[in-house]
């Protein structure tokens, strides 16, 4: 849904000076028909309206008023001595919807997409607002938006544990990883907090849901955190089956509270997954750059975390912890595809891990602002 602007402005240039486009040369083989059509498109209204050019790219942009209703664009003069088209167009709405102003071509091509933005756009900021989001993706509002259009969405919250934790104020936490509780869990009680407000939400847009939150019953498996708490795997189990109970009541069953593994899957079948998307993560981070600097930064981030949850390693350790909790997020996202129709991840733990439920398949994912170290 992206074509950027130097590649906007050589198709654009092309189409006004009736030359041949190079499609497999900037990648636009998948956009091809609608360029074909809106080539005819501007034939048209330049025949129709020749006299009237203002500038360079004016017969685009009064194509783009008509696809998009516009009565008026507001022109404002450049000062620059040697551009050639001395106007900018002020057209701010995909600037605050995106963040970023989006090519003329971008506009002109995915009209369809745009406008859904433009519909939806009120929705995704009341979310973000009430519940206190990261700043949702335009692909993932794309995604949410089809989702949304399939029907019912299975909107889905892991939870971790209630591993002790102590208020560092203004709204932060400290994990300490002393002892496991009873209770909701730091998860679970900032969820709490925010689930009505946000099921009210999708109700006021007419949007129809079932949440389902689950217990990471999984880390239970791991000897290390065992240790760490003087707690065996079977307790372990018990405490977060009194935590979903407590949970399950204050929300007034509002949503469906379960541990993971044990509700979606099975533990032999957890752990191979889980070793063998360790794997695969291992294996992008030597090849992939972009996927390696990820690693680098949610490391950096979670070394305060790491340093509680594990005091027994050292730094150098942390980057093999990241893939191994990262194949654990892979993990859920395989079970959440293979579980449910039409799911959509709701997180409230740390946002740097969000990127590792898609690793494998497409899920969208929106993620709450990080609310602990």
């Amino acid at each position: 849904m992206y074509v950027d602007s130097n590649t906007s402005k050589y198709v654009l240039n092309s189409i006004i000076n009736k030359k041949k486009i190079n499609f497999k040369k900037y990648n636009l083989n998948e956009i091809k028909n609608d360029i074909v059509k809106l080539k005819k498109d501007y034939q048209k209204l330049i025949n129709y309206n020749a006299s009237k050019s203002k500038y360079k790219y004016f017969f685009f942009w009064e194509l783009l008023k008509k696809k998009y209703d516009i009565k008026k664009l507001t022109l404002k003069e450049r000062n620059q001595k040697f551009k050639s088209d001395k106007v900018n167009i002020e057209f701010s709405i995909f600037g605050k919807i995106l963040g970023y102003n989006p090519s003329l071509l971008s506009m002109l091509i995915f009209e369809k997409q745009f406008k859904l933005l433009i519909q939806t756009h009120k929705f995704f900021e009341e979310i973000e607002n009430v519940c206190e989001l990261e700043k949702i993706k335009t692909k993932v509002k794309l995604n949410i938006i089809s989702s949304i259009s399939k029907g019912e969405l299975q909107i889905i919250t892991p939870l971790c544990p209630d591993y002790e934790h102590v208020s560092l104020g203004m709204g932060l936490y400290k994990y300490t990883f002393n002892k496991l509780n009873e209770g909701l869990g730091l998860i679970g009680k900032r969820l709490s907090k925010i689930i009505n407000d946000f099921h009210n939400i999708l109700k006021k847009y007419d949007i129809k849901y079932k949440h389902f939150l689950y217990y990471g019953d999984f880390e239970s498996y791991s000897i290390e955190i065992q240790k760490r708490l003087k707690i065996s795997e079977n307790e372990f189990i018990k405490r977060l089956h009194k935590s979903s109970v407590k949970m399950k009541k204050k929300i007034n069953n509002t949503a469906e509270v379960k541990l993971l593994v044990e509700e979606l899957s099975k533990k032999n079948i957890w752990i191979k997954k889980c070793k063998d998307n360790q794997k695969k993560i291992n294996e992008k981070y030597n090849k992939d750059l972009k996927f390696k600097i990820l690693i680098n930064e949610i490391c950096s981030s979670r070394t305060e975390l790491y340093s509680s949850w594990f005091p027994g390693k050292k730094e150098k350790d942390y980057i093999s912890l990241v893939m191994q909790q990262g194949s654990e997020y892979t993990s859920m996202g395989d079970i959440f595809k293979k579980n449910f129709n039409n799911p959509i991840v709701f997180g409230l733990d740390h946002p740097k891990m969000a990127d590792f439920y898609s690793l494998n398949v497409e899920i969208p994912v929106i993620y709450g602002k990080p609310k602990y170290v």
